[in-house]
């Protein structure tokens, strides 16, 4: 039996078993006694014996005694039993078992049981949840199994097959005691009757696939005794033939298709139809992102020379509003960089500078080279709050609600000027749209295909395929397409083009360019436009094109920092910073398996054969 099919019965007896500990936690009203006290502080089945009968007919009658100890370190009211009531042959069948209880005892006397009948297992809990059990107990568990003999095949006949076993016999190729108890069983035996004295039997022990025998014995009644120490764990598994001149009839094992089998077989058939159904919804809407792309995009931006200064004198948060309709930390970043160079405040590093993580100083200088706009005087009332200086870096409330009104009236303005069209993303809504559907198509697809039977699982897979097929589709698209551009909003990118060449300039050449085009300073320059740099993402580039910049040059540009080599990192750890205070702190808050063979072929192992199991306790 495979661990994947044994795994899912485990967890059944799992869950059960956790419901057991949640009634453990009530004091038990009683406790029921034994004649013989625990023999260790942790539970462990003393013995384990199995009585088969094996009937003329072919059924079989099965009488489990199982002495439990529940040891003395917790407290326990039974004992889990599963038995497993179907396997998974090698060649993907499944093999069905008609099991039936009988009755089960604790101690000779009837005992309360939950019986719960799952796909491949009756689960078994025995015992009252109110009353503990202390000391030695044996639980008797007898039940009925048909479908389990088989009649040995001319192709399982082998070198290896026992003497006295031919082609026609009838075999019982069984696990007599399972290897999936949690706890360990110290000595287990199978005694096996059949219609008429064995022909041979064969005997393994311990964990799956194990081919270690053990002992085998001719007992009274002719039956046919099986034993092994099983404490290291591990099942006990038998192989009995017999003559089938003592049966009535011959043996008919229930072995059907593996549902899931045919629906892979179906699956398979219908993969080319199903790329085809995938492709097309991949290729549809990229195809007509492509051939839409010209006419989506409105004003077409022409070709830019490099520009000398800012697109229409703006702010580096108004560029950012105008390219992204949106102003973030970054251009708040570079707005604070810009009212140094203008003279209106200074910024200084602290405790091994903003590269750090530190706090930023600011402070006021009172003799700014122009007039502040409103919305710069509204961002560093909040930052200094009347003061002279202050310190950024911890969570700022007034700054936060500042910032978040600052947004929204920048991008306002960038809207209502025609820098930023607010429906340039129109022709990306379809494609958007598209994606959306093709998620829903993916889950709803599931759920639907759960009531479409035997082609439950090609239909999900088309579903899938085809959904995904789309949101991809849909997100290549919206990427394809480009955002549509009045004239307005094209001839302001067309200008932030230009600049941003000026600014992506890396050569000591261009620098030069730059000194003579504007008439200021490198430093100047640097200054000025590092600013700009920052709002395009260029502060890396822009910082290399003035290697020789000292920290005592950029002092009359209110930038005070011990070490120009980090410069390039300013604006990451400045908008750190800014992050940071504006960013409230967070709150702390198994279906069973069988090889389907013949156990005399030389192919018997421990786990084998069908039955087994596990169980527990509560």
């Amino acid at each position: 039996m495979s661990t994947s099919s044994r795994l899912r019965t485990a967890i059944g007896a799992g869950a059960i078993a956790v419901l057991g500990l949640i009634l453990v936690s009530a004091a038990p009203a009683q406790a029921l006694p034994s004649a013989e006290a625990s023999r260790t502080t942790f539970e462990a089945i003393v013995s384990f014996d199995v009585k088969a009968e094996v009937q003329a007919n072919t059924d079989m009658v099965i009488t489990e005694t199982i002495v439990y100890d529940p040891g003395t370190d917790e407290v326990h009211r039974g004992i889990l039993r599963g038995i497993p009531t179907q396997d998974i042959l090698d060649d993907g069948n499944i093999r069905l078992y008609d099991v039936k209880i009988l009755s089960v005892t604790l101690d000779g006397e009837d005992v309360l049981v939950e019986e719960t009948e799952g796909a491949d297992t009756i689960s078994l809990k025995i015992g009252d949840p109110n009353v503990a059990i202390e000391g030695l107990h044996t639980f008797v568990i007898a039940y009925s199994v048909s479908g389990a003999l088989d009649v040995i095949q001319p192709s399982s006949i082998t070198d290896k097959t026992p003497a006295g076993i031919k082609a026609g016999d009838i075999e019982l190729y069984w696990d007599f005691i399972g290897d999936r108890w949690p706890y360990p069983i110290y000595q287990g035996t199978a005694s096996i009757t059949g219609p008429t004295p064995a022909l041979a039997a064969l005997c393994f022990y311990g964990p799956a696939g194990s081919t270690k025998q053990c002992q085998v014995e001719q007992g009274a009644d002719s039956a046919t005794v099986l034993s092994a120490d099983l404490s290291g764990g591990g099942a006990l598994t038998g192989v009995i033939g017999w003559a089938p001149d003592g049966f009535t009839q011959m043996p008919t094992p229930n072995i059907t298709p593996d549902p899931m089998v045919e629906q892979v077989s179906r699956l398979k058939a219908s993969i080319p139809f199903l790329l085809v159904i995938a492709l097309a919804a991949l290729a549809a809407p990229i195809t007509t992102a492509v051939l839409r792309r010209r006419s989506n995009a409105g004003v077409v931006l022409a070709a830019t020379p490099v520009r000398y200064s800012p697109p229409d004198g703006l702010r580096p948060a108004q560029v950012q509003a105008g390219v992204d309709g949106t102003v973030d930390s970054r251009g708040y970043t570079a707005t604070l960089l810009d009212l140094a160079a203008r003279g209106h405040i200074t910024l200084t590093e602290q405790d091994g500078g903003w590269l750090g993580g530190k706090q930023l100083n600011i402070g006021w200088t009172g003799t700014g080279k122009d007039t502040l706009a409103g919305w710069e005087n509204d961002l560093v009332g909040a930052i200094l709050k009347g003061s002279s200086a202050a310190t950024m870096g911890s969570y700022d409330p007034v700054l936060t609600a500042t910032t978040s009104t600052l947004t929204s009236r920048l991008s306002a303005e960038a809207k209502s000027t025609g820098l930023y069209n607010p429906d340039g993303d129109r022709p990306d809504r379809s494609y958007v749209v598209l994606s959306i559907l093709g998620g829903v198509l993916v889950v709803v697809g599931f759920f639907i295909s759960l009531f479409l039977g035997d082609y439950a699982l090609s239909s999900m897979v088309l579903f899938a395929m085809t959904g995904l097929a789309l949101v991809a589709g849909g997100l290549v698209g919206r990427a394809i397409t480009p955002r549509r551009q009045t004239k307005i909003s094209a001839d302001f990118l067309g200008q932030v083009a230009g600049f941003r060449r000026l600014l992506n300039s890396d050569s000591a050449d261009a620098r030069r360019d730059f000194a003579e085009k504007i008439g200021l300073t490198s430093d100047a320059i640097f200054a000025t436009f590092m600013p700009y740099a920052v709002v395009l993402g260029l502060e890396s580039t822009w910082v290399s094109t003035f290697p020789d910049i000292t920290p005592e040059q950029l002092r009359p540009y209110g930038l005070y920092t011990s070490s120009v080599i980090g410069l390039g990192g300013w604006s990451r750890s400045m908008e750190s910073t800014f992050v940071s205070s504006t960013t409230a702190p967070s709150t702390p808050g198994s279906s069973w398996t069988s090889d389907g063979g013949s156990g005399f072929g030389g192919g018997g192992s421990s786990g084998g054969g069908g039955g087994g199991g596990g169980g527990g306790s509560f």
